[in-house]
């Protein structure tokens, strides 16, 4: 059985205003003792496991990641990696620090490639982003290295013809490892959108060997079909947590916490598609190894 993700909500609060953004609270808090006694029911079923940091933004409630680091620090006998998923324009010194002192935290902000790419990406006062991601990941960069940052990038029909391009542009400003997500529920794909996804990934598969060194997530991994997300809410209906299903013993439907599958019209189509890129590129690349 794989490790679990455990996806944990810490605010619903966010400083940014993006065009396609599926979050429909963008209000609710969380307190201290709300998020101890749902991490206490974690590791009461898993002592191994992954935790994403999510809102909202939750770089808005640093003090909330380095407790809960430092809680599950405390326990003995546990296993835990934790990423901090961000929309990448905030990094207090706080979380910098925490960064440092625990090579166990991987950062991984939200940025749809190149400047035209990330338009749909704006802040509450109409900026663009991806200046501000990229000077941060960059700052990090310096402060604890490569490995553990990333970026990771919505395709969208307007942005999916220039997939290509994007990932030339993030290469070259020193990024490494590249999360490629599809927008599912706020702007409607069809078969345009299929054909040019699928085009835009042979092309840099083509071109795969002008990027030694990169963690490119379509071509590195590829999600089991029951990978199902499902979300757990409290008695009062706000989300506080997602699971995937991996683990054997886990949360879900337990007295506590009430559980949502996370259905999609198109999940099937999105499936498909990745599966069809992922292993176009591997059949590829073992043509090339064997005429080599």
């Amino acid at each position: 059985m794989s490790r679990e993700t455990y996806v944990l909500h810490i605010t619903k609060q966010c400083n940014m205003q993006c065009r396609y953004c599926y979050e429909k609270d963008k209000t609710s808090k969380y307190t201290w003792e709300e998020i101890k006694y749902l991490l206490d029911n974690i590791i009461k079923y898993n002592k191994a496991f992954s935790l994403e940091f999510l809102g909202g933004e939750p770089t808005l409630e640093p003090q909330y990641i380095r407790n809960t680091v430092e809680y599950l620090k405390s326990i003995k006998d546990l296993d835990v990696n934790f990423v901090i998923t961000t929309n990448g324009t905030l990094l207090p010194q706080d979380l910098v620090d925490l960064l440092k002192e625990n090579n166990n935290i991987s950062w991984h902000a939200s940025m749809d490639g190149n400047t035209f790419m990330n338009c749909l990406r704006i802040t509450k006062d109409g900026y663009n982003s991806h200046d501000l991601v990229l000077e941060n990941h960059k700052l990090l960069e310096k402060e604890i290295g490569i490995n553990r940052i990333g970026i990771h990038t919505i395709i969208h029909p307007f942005n999916v013809a220039f997939f290509s391009e994007g990932v030339k542009h993030l290469y070259e400003n020193g990024v490494r490892c590249i999360g490629v997500g599809i927008i599912e529920n706020t702007i409607k794909i069809g078969r345009e959108f299929v054909l040019e996804y699928i085009k835009q990934h042979d092309i840099v598969s083509k071109e795969f060997h002008n990027y030694p060194g990169l963690n490119l997530s379509s071509f590195s991994s590829l999600k089991p079909r029951e990978d199902q997300r499902h979300y757990i809410r409290d008695d009062t209906g706000k989300v506080i947590l997602e699971t995937y299903g991996r683990a054997q013993d886990d949360i879900k439907d337990t007295e506590e916490f009430k559980t949502q599958p996370s259905y999609s019209d198109i999940g099937d189509l999105i499936v498909d598609l990745r599966e069809f890129v992922y292993k176009r590129h591997h059949k590829r690349v073992k043509l090339l190894g064997e005429n080599q």
